[in-house]
């Protein structure tokens, strides 16, 4: 993700930077769009406004309106364009118009058809309606010469309001004949059909839809009455058996014998008896029923009788006496018999009409739930003739609608009340040219120049791959970044580049007093020349120096107070200013800060630390892993550096001497005894596999990243490779002058020729 642009001044530095990219593509685009409206062939419209004046009485169903008493404007519209483009765009329409004017250069006497459709595709293409309001329709057309726009505009219009008249007058009559000739027919229909309901209904009667209730409340009446009839046939039963009972009792002589007192007592078998027959009445009637009433009161009558007074009802008349006991109760029991037979035939009467009292029930529940088993099965016949007779009813009711609407709309164009249609604005005649519109490509050449200008600058800043600025690289990596050094070139006043500057000098350089070896106080009596990179100590006034000192002085808080702190300067690439910005900080660590430094080449394939310090000595730290040599004797002071240097030797290729990682963690240790700093210069992660190696072994790890070169890609994995086992700080070099804010320091290029010319006095 691009997040190299996130402050209003960075986008304007991208502005100030590619300012000419911007500029030229807007002025070549206006140009262009200034010649391209000069090239375009011109085309003028000519306009007019057309009136829809509404209808001078209320509106009516199917009339310019959808529903009765409301108009709805955007439906009416609507409909009234579509009905004008059926007339303007009519081919005749069109051919004449286009013969009277000679349009397009059209004969109507030596044209073909398909020529005719040709002329009249290509004015429908020119000719266009637009609705202005609910009651104006704007009409247009374009053509290249402006007057006779006007006046094919204005014939048009006139044709259309003709056209529209009769085209009007027409469809209501053709409208009319055709709505006459369906009613008769659906007319016919519809009457067929209300036969066959009648008929079907007639038919059917009893087991329609519409009796379904009656027959169902018809149905739980007779099963109520049938419920009652059952209990009237227990109670005669209950009844019949009595009787049964108290004849068999009679008929049984050994009666005498019974231990019960009623069947001893006539009087009392007859009140059992009575009482029985009471209860059947009392189950199947009301008290107020007679034979309740009647049965009562002979309970009550022998209730009140002694059995000597029931005994002598039935006494022998002609002879006056009672007789034996037996006797007595033989003629007793002759009409108690008969009374007996008597009711046990009127019990069997009542029960033979409660019997055919629930046959009848049985038949008629039978004959309602076949008249609701009929409707059930004839339902959907029924329902399908009235759905078709409702169908046809709606139909022929809606026709009748449509008749009378069509004979209204007739009504109102003869009297000229209906919608009619008139020129308010006749057709214009244009004083400019509708295409091309100057101001409109101008503009469009304006927004396509800032658009190629600006977004190739931004496009330019957004594919760059480097990171710009230090606050970029915290919100991306969240790592502390010690410095942001501008270009070292931007050191040295008046020059391009410091390799022309060095040629121009390289007989003033300081040579360098000489060499100590192993601490040794002999001087040497070669001269070293140091390179113009080592900027903090050329220039230790320039900006680019004080940031070495800002990022040594970072470097300090971040390793604390630690004895012997190891300092790893590594980059994820080579040519990234690892092995420049590793000289400067141990330059400024030694000089500026005091603190006794040693720089250590751990580069041992491309070995460039001697080259940059002017040592002519070739063995180094190959050597001493190798145990050719011992550290002292490959250990180096630079006097006028001020820092021990221990170069990388002679060069190695294929397997390397720092496969030996005790040798190297052996050297490390004894160099934290005797030094504040031990600076490695590493060799680039990711193309050098001994670059881990190295890393490892220190405290601090300083990533050098390259602005706007190193990809975003590449230092995340170089930083994912470095772990976080240990501290890591980034120090981002070849940031352009004017991208740095050290503006304040006020590091004038006066300042610098001054202080260059002491240098080389």
């Amino acid at each position: 993700m691009f997040t190299g642009l996130n402050t209003p001044e960075d986008y304007f530095r991208v502005i100030k930077n590619h300012k000419w990219l911007i500029i030229v593509p807007i002025v070549l685009c206006v140009a262009l769009a200034a010649a391209l409206c000069q090239w375009l062939p011109k085309t003028y419209r000519s306009s007019t406004v057309l009136y829809f004046e509404s209808q001078k009485v209320r509106y009516v169903k199917g009339v310019d309106a959808p529903e009765a008493g409301v108009e709805k404007p955007d439906a009416a519209m609507a409909a009234r364009l579509e009905v004008m483009k059926e007339i303007l765009y009519k081919q005749e329409l069109l051919t004449q118009v286009a013969e009277e004017f000679h349009l397009y250069g059209y004969d109507k006497q030596t044209t073909t058809p398909a020529q005719d459709e040709r002329i009249a595709s290509s004015l429908r293409s020119v000719v266009y309606i637009a609705p202005k309001d609910i009651t104006l329709v704007n009409v247009s057309f374009v053509y290249a010469e402006p007057t006779i726009a006007r006046a094919v505009l204005a014939r048009l219009a006139a044709l259309f309001v003709e056209e529209n008249t009769r085209s009007r007058s027409a469809i209501t009559q053709s409208s009319a004949e055709f709505i006459q000739h369906e009613l008769d027919a659906l007319k016919m229909l519809l009457e067929a059909k209300e036969q066959a309901l009648a008929l079907f209904k007639q038919a059917h009667l009893g087991q329609l839809p519409e009796q379904m209730d009656s027959n169902v409340r018809a149905i739980d009446r007779l099963e109520s009455e049938a419920m009652s009839q059952q209990e009237s046939e227990k109670a005669v039963n209950l009844r019949l058996e009595s009787v049964d009972k108290a004849i068999r009792e009679y008929e049984d002589p050994a009666g005498d014998g019974d231990p019960t007192r009623a069947s001893k007592d006539p009087r009392l078998a007859r009140i059992k008896e009575l009482e029985r027959k009471l209860a059947g009445f009392l189950s199947a009637y009301k008290e107020s029923y007679p034979d309740v009433a009647i049965v009562r009161n002979e309970i009550k009558k022998l209730q009140t009788m002694t059995t000597e007074d029931y005994i002598a009802l039935f006494i022998d008349q002609e002879t006056g006496e009672v007789g034996d006991l037996k006797s007595g109760r033989r003629k007793l029991a002759d009409p108690y018999k008969r009374e007996l037979l008597k009711q046990r035939e009127d019990i069997l009467r009542e029960k033979e009409l409660v019997r055919l009292r629930q046959a009848r029930i049985a038949a008629d529940i039978k004959k309602y739930e076949s008249r609701i088993e009929g409707t059930t099965v004839h339902q959907q016949e029924l329902m399908s003739i009235q759905r078709d007779y409702e169908n046809l009813q709606k139909s022929y009711q809606g026709l009748l609608e449509k008749k009378l609407t069509v004979g209204m709309a007739g009504d109102l164009d003869l009297k000229r009340q209906g919608t009619q249609m008139r020129v308010v604005e006749p057709a214009s005649l244009p004083s400019w040219p509708e295409k091309p519109n100057l101001m409109l490509v101008m503009l469009g050449g304006l927004a396509v120049g800032c658009a190629l200008g600006v977004g190739g600058a931004f496009g330019i800043e957004i594919m760059r791959r480097g990171y710009v600025s230090a606050e970029e690289i915290e919100m991306a990596l969240g790592l502390p970044v010690l410095a942001a050094i501008s270009q070292f070139e931007s050191a040295w006043p008046g020059v391009a580049k410091a390799s022309a500057w060095e040629a121009r000098h390289q007989d003033r350089l300081l040579a360098l007093p000489g060499l100590m070896k192993g601490g040794a106080s002999l001087p040497q009596q070669s001269p070293v020349t140091v390179a113009p990179e080592l900027v903090a100590m050329w220039y230790p006034r320039s900006a680019v120096a004080e940031q070495y000192r800002v990022a040594a002085t970072r470097l300090g808080l971040i390793a604390g107070k630690q004895k012997g702190t190891v300092v790893c300067m590594s980059s994820a690439l080579m040519s990234e200013g690892k092995t420049s910005t590793a000289l400067n900080m141990a330059y400024v660590l030694s000089r500026d800060l005091n603190r006794k430094t040693v720089l250590v080449d751990c580069d041992l394939k491309r070995p460039t630390v001697r080259a940059y310090t002017g040592m002519e000595s070739t063995a180094g730290l190959t050597e001493v892993l190798l145990g050719h040599k011992t550290l002292d004797e490959c250990l180096e002071y630079h006097e006028q550096l001020g820092v021990w240097v221990l170069s990388a030797g002679i060069e190695v290729t294929g397997t390397t001497a720092l496969t030996h990682v005790d040798r190297l963690s052996e050297l490390i240790q004894g160099l934290r005894e005797r030094f504040e700093y031990i600076v490695l210069d590493s060799p680039p992660l990711l193309p050098v596999a001994e670059a881990m190696l190295i890393v490892r072994m220190a405290d601090v790890v300083v990533h050098v990243i390259r602005a706007r070169s190193t990809p975003r890609d590449v230092v995340a994995n170089a930083i994912k490779m470095i772990g976080q086992e240990r501290a890591v700080a980034v120090i981002l070099n070849g940031v352009e002058a004017k991208d740095t804010p050290y503006s304040y320091y006020n590091y004038s290029s006066k300042v610098y020729e001054s202080h260059n010319q002491q240098l080389l006095r």
